[in-house]
């Protein structure tokens, strides 16, 4: 399990999640297809991440472990997506030009999250009617803390 915290101040802004295969968001349902009434799901399911695009941490880098921080230095990287229930320790940007949307936010105009406690740009939550539900943290704004070494004592 990994939690991402913010690199600049190194506060949570993710619960443990642990990394699966990016789902394609091509097959999930955008918000405004749904019945009314009936929530959309968010694109990856709470307790989980992926790398985006999946294919550049396969072919160039896989994480590794400097002591408990996980490397996330990926060539093509776009962001490390996650369900919006696994983030925390973030706020809404108080750029107004960043929280365009709709019916929700659709994080075309760049990161939209900052962090709580140092305002540090860390992700972008895409939630508008259009786009798929999810927040994606910008790769060079976090780092990874493997929480299973932590816990147990290791470095």
């Amino acid at each position: 399990m990994v939690v991402f915290r913010c690199r600049r101040c190194h506060g949570d802004v993710t619960a443990p999640v642990r990394e699966v295969p990016l789902p394609d968001a091509d097959n999930a349902p955008a918000p405004y297809a749904l019945p009314k009434g009936e929530e959309c799901p968010p694109r990856m399911r709470p307790g989980t991440f992926a790398y985006d695009p999946p294919e550049a941490g396969e072919r160039i880098y896989r994480p590794h472990f400097a002591g408990a921080a996980l490397g996330l230095h990926r060539a093509g990287l776009n962001g490390i997506v996650l369900a919006r229930a696994d983030v925390h320790g973030t706020e809404l940007t108080s750029l107004r030009g960043r929280r365009n949307g709709c019916c929700g936010l659709d994080g075309c105009d760049g990161p939209n999250l900052v962090c709580r406690w140092c305002t540090a740009e860390v992700a972008t939550e895409r939630s508008d009617c259009w786009t798929p539900q999810e927040v994606v943290l910008v790769p060079a704004a976090v780092e990874g803390v493997d929480v299973g070494r932590l816990r147990s004592g290791q470095s």
